[in-house]
This record gives C-alpha cells, sequence and structure tokens, in this order.
C-alpha cells in the first residue's frame, strides 16, 4: 500500500531487509537473465535504463547510502535516490538525513550540493559525473594495491594467509567486476610462480567469493591436469565439501527436531556428494577397474551453476 508521501510498506520491508544483509554480512545481489542472482555494482545503481525493483525505493537506497562501507556504493545509491527527493517532500528530508548520517564525506557533500541547488538538472549531471568518476578511480586504487600485494608475495616479502586476507578485502572493497575477478583468481590459481599453500588457503575461503567466482573455481581445479599438486587441491577440496555436507547434516537434523522452522535448502556440498555418487556408479559401470584407481574426486562442471544457485 503505497502513501502519498512516496513510500511505502514494500519499500520500508526491501530497506529492513537491506540493512539485515549489512549486518550479517551478505553481498547485495541482483537478478540477471535466467533468474541468475548478480552482485550489485555502483554501475547497476548509475544506469538510468536498469530498472532494479527493490534497489530503486528510496528507502532502500537510503540505507545503502548510509550503511555501505565502501563509498562507490554508496555514493552510487545517493546519486539514484536524488530524482525521489526532488519529488517528495518527506523524501527529501530523508535524504539530508542521509547526508548526515552516511560514513563517507563524499557522499555528504553531493547530498549537500543537491539539496542547496533545489536538485536542479545542472546539479544532478555534476552529482553523476562525480559518482561514475570515483568508481573508476578507485578500482583503479585497489588494482593497484591488488598488484602490489601479489608483487610482495612473489618476493617473500608477504605471508601466504596475509596476502589471502589482503586479496579478498581489496576485490571486495573495489568492488570489482567479477569477470576481472574471475581472472585475477583463475591465474592466481594457474601460476607456477604461486606458492600452493595460497592456493590452499584460497579454497579455504571459498565461502567469501561471489558465486560466480566460486564457481570458476571448482571448474579449475576440476579441469586441471592430475599432476600432484592439482590432485592434492582436488583432495582439499572434496574434503572441504565432505566438511560442510556433515554439516548440512547436523542442521537439518536440527530442523526435524524442530519442525516449526523452515527446512534447509540443499546446499553446494550435498549436491556435491551426491553427484559424485552418481558419476561414481556411472564410472564403475563402465569401467570396472575405475574403482581401483586412486583417482581424484571430479565435477561435473556443466552442473557447478545449479548446485551455487
Amino acid at each position: 500500500m503505497s502513501l502519498d508521501l512516496g513510500i511505502s510498506y514494500d519499500g520500508l520491508k526491501y530497506a529492513l531487509s537491506i540493512k539485515d544483509s549489512y549486518r550479517t554480512r551478505e553481498p547485495l545481489t541482483v537478478t540477471g537473465a535466467g533468474d541468475r542472482k548478480r552482485l550489485l555494482m555502483p554501475e547497476h545503481l548509475l544506469s538510468n535504463d536498469l530498472a532494479l525493483l527493490q534497489y530503486d525505493d528510496p528507502l532502500a537506497l537510503a540505507v545503502i547510502a548510509t550503511k555501505d562501507p565502501e563509498s562507490p556504493m554508496a555514493l552510487a545509491a545517493a546519486t539514484r535516490m536524488g530524482p525521489h527527493a526532488k519529488c517528495k517532500e518527506l523524501i527529501t528530508g530523508i535524504f539530508e538525513v542521509v547526508g548526515d548520517a552516511t560514513k563517507h564525506e563524499l557522499v555528504h557533500d553531493c547530498i549537500k550540493l543537491l539539496t542547496k541547488n533545489a536538485f536542479s538538472p545542472e546539479s544532478m549531471h555534476v552529482v553523476r559525473n562525480r559518482a561514475s568518476n570515483h568508481v573508476v578511480e578507485i578500482r583503479e586504487f585497489y588494482r593497484r594495491a591488488m598488484t602490489e600485494n601479489l608483487r610482495a608475495l612473489l618476493d617473500g616479502k608477504r605471508e601466504a594467509r596475509d596476502f589471502v586476507d589482503e586479496f579478498i578485502e581489496l576485490a571486495t572493497s573495489g568492488n570489482l567486476r567479477i569477470e576481472i575477478y574471475k581472472r585475477l583468481v583463475i591465474k592466481l590459481m594457474r601460476s607456477d610462480a604461486v606458492r600452493p599453500s595460497v592456493k590452499f588457503m584460497l579454497l579455504e575461503r571459498l565461502d567469501c567469493f561471489p558465486q560466480m567466482v566460486k564457481i570458476q573455481i571448482v571448474s579449475e581445479v576440476n579441469a586441471a591436469p592430475d599432476t600432484a599438486e592439482y590432485q592434492t587441491l582436488k583432495q582439499e577440496l572434496r574434503w572441504i565439501y565432505e566438511a560442510k555436507t556433515r554439516e548440512t547434516k547436523r542442521e537439518n537434523a536440527e530442523r526435524s527436531a524442530k519442525p516449526w522452522l523452515s527446512p534447509a535448502r540443499m546446499d553446494f556440498a550435498t549436491a556435491v556428494g551426491m553427484q559424485n555418487k552418481r558419476n561414481a556408479e556411472a564410472n564403475r559401470t563402465a569401467d570396472p577397474y575405475r574403482g581401483t584407481r586412486s583417482a581424484m574426486p571430479g565435477f561435473n562442471s556443466r552442473e557447478i551453476a545449479s548446485w551455487l544457485s
């Protein structure tokens, strides 16, 4: 039910959901082609040609502009909120509160510029250009930082765990495009100059990566040649998913004891286990001697996306 003031119950619901996502550190996503979830990027918010459903609501945008830890996303949300604030007095007031509450000085300055100039087309144009340029500047800053981090690792000046922690932090904070993110991770996994311990730690932190990057990592390990290093990585990947399978079974058992809770979805680990079992049965049928070999577990790359969805 919409109100004449420019807010709605649905908008409030979206805003609270986004606030919970920030509290639990869950990434904000949008639905793309084929109903696939993709990370919400600053470019999405800055595009006038994209309908972003709940992210087009002024209350939802206000939460992003206030709560997002990264200035490009917060500034993009404030920029998209500007036209809403121009049309409704209540939203104008909320917009001004966002300018005071945000943790980013640039967001505060841009909101002040818009309100001071009564949301004129000229001021909107200036803010939109500043937001677009800021996204590019921040990405370049983090790209250089990631390059320096890798150089320090290869020179022996950075410990493996410190490198992995900083790599994930820089990639997340820099709002890297998924294509670039995937390319960087795969270069690390393929490089002979990168120590195997780094690759193990990347696998250990698999849950920290965006979904499409997870798919790429698992596909890469699965398709790798059976060298000693990659056999060990495949074994590590199997161990990770077996551990997650046990965790999922325990959670499902707890939910079964409490039927008023919603049932758990089948996660990646459970799906992988089921698929590996089916693959093993099919392989034994095709090759009766295969079961006696010490082959590493295989993952069907074509089904990885459906498992992770």
